[in-house]
């Protein structure tokens, strides 16, 4: 890591930004990341103390962040639609829900309806109280309310039941989780994300075994931490009718080690969202059917910092 110190020694900047627990920063210094593109902070804060440094984001990203986080929300109101996160939502941004209780394999999608805002959250079924809701709102060019905390790819072993718990140090209960099949051999669905002290646990319809991967990440609100990651690519993607339930979306400059997220935008039948992979300017979705024009997907990309 190359840093270069400005004159009035409260400011510097580089490529990369200083790890935490380094001496030699003062609190209250600025850092710039030289370059800094794609979902990336261009303006960083210590507010760790000279013998050892915390940097975090402040302002803007320059490209999707983390406008918004709603949940979880307990389904009461004896419909397969409820709106959530009103006044905080734009037209133009991308919801993705998903589920932190839940008692059965359905399905939900999110959007954001013409002219409202609000995140509308639809279920393939009357949730009842059995499930709770959680959504994630991405805006472009924001100044995000949360950030990445960790995410990941996390491979099953053979200890793993239905419930699948990842330690991930530092995660707190609040934060708050969603999941993506990497690869898979059968039609399991992910059910739920849960957050507590240092753990990560997710339920699948299935034990998964070591035939599945998973992707992760989980949102924190900014200010108290480095981010891990950042949001490369986000967008939506409406699938032509192809005649195949694999999706292969162009995302120029995508890479391999990317950590897919994915969620459904809008959906007329209970299909799910087997997996998602990422190769060189490419994501790959496989579908548990043929989706048609009837169906979008929303996407985030996520790249370590």
């Amino acid at each position: 890591m190359k840093t270069t110190h400005f004159p009035n020694g409260v400011c510097c900047g580089g490529t990369s930004v200083p790890r935490s627990g380094l001496s030699g920063y003062s609190p209250g210094t600025l850092y710039s990341l030289k370059d800094a593109s794609l979902g990336q902070a261009p303006a960083w804060i210590n507010i760790g103390t000279y013998a050892s440094c915390l940097f975090v984001p402040f302002g803007p990203v320059m490209g999707y962040g983390v406008h918004a986080v709603g949940g979880p929300l307990d389904c009461t109101n004896g419909s397969t639609t409820s709106n959530m996160l009103t006044g905080m939502v734009n037209p133009t941004d991308l919801c993705f829900a998903g589920m932190f209780e839940s008692d059965d394999n359905d399905q939900v999608q999110c959007t954001v309806p013409a002219g409202k805002n609000y995140a509308l959250v639809t279920n393939s079924a009357d949730p009842l109280n059995a499930h709770d809701f959680q959504v994630a709102v991405l805006r472009d060019n924001c100044v995000p309310g949360w950030d990445i905390f960790a995410a990941g790819t996390y491979t099953p072993i053979a200890g793993d039941t239905t419930t699948i718990t990842i330690t991930v140090t530092g995660a707190l209960a609040g934060d708050l989780a969603f999941a993506t099949y990497g690869s898979t051999d059968d039609t399991d669905v992910i059910q739920k994300c849960v957050v507590s002290a240092n753990t990560l646990v997710i339920t699948a319809s299935a034990d998964p075994a070591a035939s599945h991967t998973i992707h992760y990440v989980i949102f924190r609100p900014r200010g108290s931490f480095k981010p891990s990651h950042y949001i490369a690519y986000a967008g939506t993607e409406t699938p032509l009718d192809a005649a195949t339930a694999t999706l292969s979306i162009t995302v120029t400059g995508a890479a391999v080690g990317d950590i897919p997220i994915l969620s459904w935008h809008t959906s007329d039948d209970t299909d799910t969202i087997l997996s998602a992979a990422v190769t060189a300017n490419t994501l790959t979705a496989v579908l548990s059917a043929d989706p048609a024009v009837a169906h979008a997907v929303n996407y985030m990309l996520l790249r370590a910092y």
